[in-house]
């Protein structure tokens, strides 16, 4: 009998897949990737900081949806009030807000070329030594997501993916680095369940280039083991008939 165990272990691979999540830079994304920059927003009415024309958006008091379809569900994107709070600084609206993240990283006017796209970022803060976040939810899941990442001066900033359930699928974290290094340092995860939630969090930070890829469509898991299951029968019928016909012919006619 011939050998066939080779192939169907390896089917058997095939169709087990890869493993479900994974670290991955900006290099992971593919042609279909969105990217939010966060640039060009109105100012909202609800600013009550008046800490200058810069600091101003998305100024609401429920979840703000930016073009791209990605929408700031928490905290509420109001700046009036900076502990935990989520905001917009938008560079191109005046250059008159100083961020001191400690050492030489202070972003103003003069250092927002630094800013990985364009001349706006979003960022929170909270007093102390306490944790601040912002939360993403997608329209429809994802199976990658990342951000250009830095903020306070020896300070982490951990970004945690949900399912559309709510569970928690996979956190991953990296540190802070100097402003000229903002653009190469990209926090990102891959993760086949379908990321619905992201959630960056921190102390003081600020995020840029929020990037994500829609779940490309595969055959239900349903339907794989019947499919993996008929393509062995179609290996299995054409092995042993090929098999009885060589036994049937004589060995002195092979």
């Amino acid at each position: 009998m011939r050998r066939i165990f080779l192939p169907v272990a390896a089917l058997a691979l095939a169709l087990a897949g890869p493993a479900s999540a994974t670290s991955i830079g900006p290099g992971a994304f593919g042609s279909g990737k969105v990217v939010e920059s966060f640039e060009g927003l109105t100012p909202g009415a609800n600013v009550s900081l008046a800490l200058g024309a810069s600091l101003l958006a998305p100024g609401t008091t429920s979840a703000f949806t930016f073009a791209s379809g990605v929408a700031l569900t928490s905290p509420i994107p109001n700046p009036g009030v900076f502990n935990d709070g989520a905001f917009v600084h938008d560079f191109a609206l005046g250059s008159d807000v100083t961020n001191n993240w400690g050492g030489t990283r202070v972003l103003n006017g003069a250092t927002s070329s630094n800013i990985p796209f364009g001349k706006a970022y979003i960022g929170a803060f909270d007093q102390g030594t306490l944790t601040a976040s912002i939360a993403f939810t997608f329209a429809s899941p994802v199976d990658k997501v990342g951000a250009y990442v830095t903020g306070a001066v020896g300070t982490t900033v951990t970004m945690s993916v949900y399912s559309a359930s709510g569970a928690l699928l996979e956190s991953g974290s990296i540190a802070t680095v100097d402003l000229a290094q903002w653009s190469s340092n990209f926090l990102g995860i891959q993760n086949s369940a379908g990321i619905k939630r992201v959630v960056f969090s921190g102390r003081d930070f600020g995020l840029d280039g929020l990037t994500w890829e829609p779940v490309v469509a595969v055959p239900e898991l349903a339907t794989l083991p019947s499919f993996g299951f008929g393509l062995l029968g179609l290996l299995g019928i054409a092995v042993f008939g090929r098999e009885r016909g060589e036994a049937r012919v004589p060995a002195k006619e092979r």
